[in-house]
């Protein structure tokens, strides 16, 4: 029936935007205004960060209820604006439920950024951060070629869908690990500045934001649940440089050998 279309048709979006980083209060209201704009009765969307429920009563007064679990999650904000744009298209009938359901069908099929652009971008966003933070050029050139090569194990991990826990710390490991050779190669001069920044992209930056937007807006579930994320990501970035650290001081006295 068509209620059921459309309830589906939201649920599909907030899916895909919850899998792509957005926040809850986005989601939920996404879900609530599609279903709005179809006349369905007593809605109501529920989303926390890894499932979504939707509820409505169409015009038989039948109820129909779509639960939704988000295994895989990750930061892609294009995949956001485009369904953004569908949900608009949506509302103000430009679409229906099953031009809609097409549309979102091809935004859930996206490929990631390319691996060129990630490498690319990590590496700039570094050398700026360690150049920030009070670095010399030659320590943001020691970033940006710790920050490229740190990326390469990173992305493989993450296409052979390792724990992201892990992913992480071997993100760490790796960037301690290259800041430090070619820092006693001569490229660069202060180790702080050279590893925060190399780490800068592995700062769960959009977790965080969206976990204070969350509670903010009262979703207290999934802002403490983004909150703890955010806290497990940074403990699992400094598990790796700390243990990298502690292993090369020990066995070469310093952080010069």
């Amino acid at each position: 029936m068509k209620e059921n279309n459309t309830v589906k048709v939201a649920v599909c979006a907030g899916e895909i935007m919850l899998a792509a980083g957005a926040e809850t209060m986005r989601v939920e209201e996404t879900m609530v205004r599609m279903m709005e704009s179809r006349g369905l009765a007593e809605i109501e969307a529920f989303c926390t960060t890894t499932g979504i429920f939707a509820c409505a009563t169409g015009a038989d007064d039948e109820v129909v209820t779509v639960i939704k679990r988000v295994k895989v999650r990750d930061n892609n904000l294009e995949k956001v604006a485009k369904v953004n744009d569908v949900s608009r298209c949506f509302v103000e009938r430009r679409l229906d439920e099953k031009a809609a359901m097409e549309q979102l069908s091809a935004i859930r099929e996206l490929l990631p950024y390319p691996n060129l652009v990630r490498i690319i971008g990590a590496a700039v966003a570094s050398l700026c951060f360690a150049y920030m933070f009070g670095g010399n050029w030659m320590d943001a050139i020691n970033t940006l070629i710790t920050a490229t090569l740190m990326q390469i194990p990173v992305i493989y991990m993450e296409r052979r869908r390792v724990v992201p826990a892990l992913v992480t710390i071997a993100g760490g490991v790796f960037g301690t690990m290259f800041a430090l050779t070619f820092l006693n190669l001569g490229v660069g001069e202060n180790v702080e500045f050279i590893i925060t920044g190399a780490i800068m992209p592995l700062v769960p930056g959009v977790a965080l934001t969206n976990a204070i937007r969350d509670i903010l807006d009262g979703n207290m579930l999934a802002g403490a649940a983004r909150t703890l994320e955010a806290l497990l990501t940074a403990v699992a970035i400094a598990a790796g440089v700390g243990v990298v650290l502690t292993s090369w001081m020990a066995v070469f006295g310093g952080v010069y050998w």
